[in-house]
């Protein structure tokens, strides 16, 4: 491949509402040109961001999320962005997941660019269960091919690495979902509730629909569950949402916005099934989200997530699935204010120590500047 000066960057995402790309691109806007070509499967793409180094190149072929007809439309998208690659004036191609990392690695080596390849979530682990385990393997091989051929692996976190046994990457570099936007002036506003929120993928595993009915029989407690964004559970969730006066449903909102929702959280629900994999070693969003707004978590027991908010002392892990310790739970936080306000602490202070924006920016140039070298 080429080394030396990166000039621009192309950078990949088939999945158009996920705010990942958004920070990427935040961050190498300020140093390169970039050109983000996205799925806009919709039709209702919104930017995230806007900056004169940054253009959009969008795929219009139209497609829902989870279902096998996005399979058959997962191929046009991976043609229509290999034409586009091809012909690309680019020094660098920048994938984020399976399905743009085939495609950005195959472009890069016909056309001898720097690869850097992001993985959220290793591809095999989100296989439904139901499918022929030939073809999770399957996955994981091609994924492990992927990482290995890359000049650059960024991992959402360095304890997932047993998920991707048997690949050999170049070089590592740790890159969190940390919230890349100004939380510092989003305070909570006062409403005399007890807000438990959640906002984020509507997926099987999440112990969603026991989260609306644990927070919906606890109305006469001042309680209140504020949950949404979009997924597969859509549905399903808005209309059980609407059986209880104290339960919001929000819908798709923007990053930004999910953000300021967050801020009147009083604790953050993120309860995850231990005994799939793609959940029990999710590190997610929500997660530093919590820890910017200095917010405590309530985790299931098990979990990556579970094991970082032990060691942090931002949180409490309960059994997964159990609507009665959810219940106890939320009633603990909510009649020890003081005790939801120095986990909270705890957690802020870990995350502007560790893992602010501001970081986690300087790492990811300072190793897109290792690639120049």
């Amino acid at each position: 491949m080429n080394r030396g000066r990166i000039k621009k960057v192309a950078v990949l995402r088939s999945n158009s509402k996920a705010a990942t790309y958004g920070k990427v691109l935040t961050a190498l806007v300020n140093r390169y040109e970039v050109d983000c070509y996205v799925w806009d499967r919709e039709g209702d793409f919104v930017p995230t961001i806007q900056h004169p180094n940054l253009h959009y190149i969008r795929c219009r072929v139209r497609s829902g999320y989870y279902t096998v007809g996005t399979l058959l439309k997962m191929t046009l998208f991976m043609a229509w962005l290999f034409f586009k690659l091809a012909f690309a004036e680019v020094q660098a191609i920048h994938a984020v997941e399976l399905d743009t990392g085939l495609i950005g690695l195959c472009a890069a080596r016909l056309r001898k660019k720097l690869f850097i390849y992001q993985c959220l979530d290793p591809y095999y682990s989100h296989l439904p269960p139901h499918w022929p385990h030939f073809l999770g393997q399957w996955a994981k091989r091609l994924e492990n091919a992927v990482i290995s051929a890359a000049d650059l692996f960024l991992i959402t976190d360095r304890l997932r690495m047993p998920q991707h046994d048997g690949a050999r990457p170049k070089r590592v570099v740790e890159f969190p979902n940390v919230p890349h936007l100004d939380v510092s002036g989003l305070e909570k506003p006062p409403s005399g509730e007890f807000v438990v929120g959640y906002i984020g993928t509507l997926l099987e595993g999440r112990n969603l629909i026991p989260l609306v009915e644990a927070v919906g029989e606890l109305a006469d407690q001042g309680i209140r569950l504020v949950i949404g964004r979009y997924g597969p559970l859509e549905k399903t969730i808005a209309e059980r949402a609407r059986e209880y006066r104290n339960v919001t449903y929000t819908g798709w909102i923007p990053y930004s916005e999910v953000l300021k929702r967050e801020s009147a959280f009083d604790v953050f629900a993120y309860t995850i099934d231990p005994n799939r994999e793609s959940q029990r070693w999710a590190s997610p969003n929500k997660l530093f989200e919590s820890m910017a707004l200095g917010r405590p978590m309530i985790v299931a027991e098990g979990t990556l997530v579970a094991e970082r908010v032990s060691a942090i002392g931002n949180g409490v892990a309960i059994p997964y699935g159990s609507k009665a310790e959810l219940q106890s739970a939320i009633l603990k936080l909510k009649n020890d204010p003081g005790w939801v306000q120095a986990m909270g602490e705890k957690g802020k202070r870990e995350f502007d120590r560790n893992w602010s924006w501001e970081r986690m920016e300087k790492r990811l140039l300072d190793a897109y500047r290792e690639l120049e070298a």
